[in-house]
């Protein structure tokens, strides 16, 4: 068996391997609810960042965990990881490669996702790779990815998030888009940070403003590999039409 990861200087972000597959925080961290939810018992929610992968919400919703989505920000996921919270986290990650776990710091903390890896490991007997494709076998396969588009320096900040407010109007539950060349319905709008539209095949797209640079992020999520190619160009055009650029 082999595990690789790699860590930033602070110790507060990982990312894993184990030579066959380089596995994000988007896909790790719901190995991790799986993991302590079923081979270890532990009750209580799962805690995420909006902009962050929504496999982790497929496995949740088959074994009753609730979800909380977040805006993007560790510090947003305290509320669930305090001793004394009704709804405690059985994990809380972000796809930018940050984990905590239940009953621990209220802080990302790298070595904490090294641990539950390796104990990951030894009670399943398989390398992350392969419990990773055993658990999107069971629950589906998610693709997730990130860009962006820079704008003109005059819109950063307050300006931008004015002209981007108007994607909360046009686009409601039910709307139906054209995500290269399929009909698309609007399953879900979540505008906890930016605007995020999931579609009925568990795809989506989210559009948030770049708070201190002119800039716009696009979070999506494709069913397929080839399919995200057609979702970021969907996020950009309806960037450039609420900018009228």
């Amino acid at each position: 068996m082999k595990l690789g990861v790699i860590m930033d200087p602070d110790g507060d972000r990982i990312r894993f391997s184990d030579g066959s597959m380089q596995i994000p925080m988007n896909y790790f961290g719901a190995m991790a609810l799986h993991f302590l939810h079923v081979h270890k018992g532990i009750q209580g929610v799962v805690a995420k960042s909006v902009g962050t992968s929504n496999f982790v919400n497929a496995i949740a919703e088959k074994l009753g965990v609730p979800v909380k989505e977040t805006r993007v920000g560790f510090k947003n996921f305290r509320p669930y990881m305090l001793k004394n919270s009704n709804e405690r986290a059985i994990t809380a990650f972000e796809e930018s490669d940050g984990i905590s776990l239940y009953n621990h710091t209220l802080e990302k903390d790298a070595i904490c996702g090294l641990l539950i890896a390796i104990e990951m490991m030894a009670v399943t007997g398989r390398n992350l790779s392969e419990y990773l494709k055993d658990l999107m076998d069971e629950f589906g396969y998610y693709y997730p990815d990130r860009s962006g588009i820079a704008v003109d320096r005059s819109l950063a900040g307050e300006p931008l998030v004015k002209k981007l407010s108007v994607l909360k109007e046009r686009y409601k539950k039910g709307t139906v888009l054209d995500i290269g060349g399929v009909a698309r319905t609007v399953w879900d709008v979540i505008t906890v940070d930016g605007i995020k539209l999931v579609f009925d095949d568990g795809s989506w797209l989210m559009i948030r403003p770049s708070g201190t640079e002119p800039k716009v992020r696009f979070y999506i999520e494709a069913r397929t590999e080839e399919g995200k190619k057609a979702v970021f160009e969907t996020a950009e055009q309806m960037t450039r039409e609420a900018l009228g650029i």
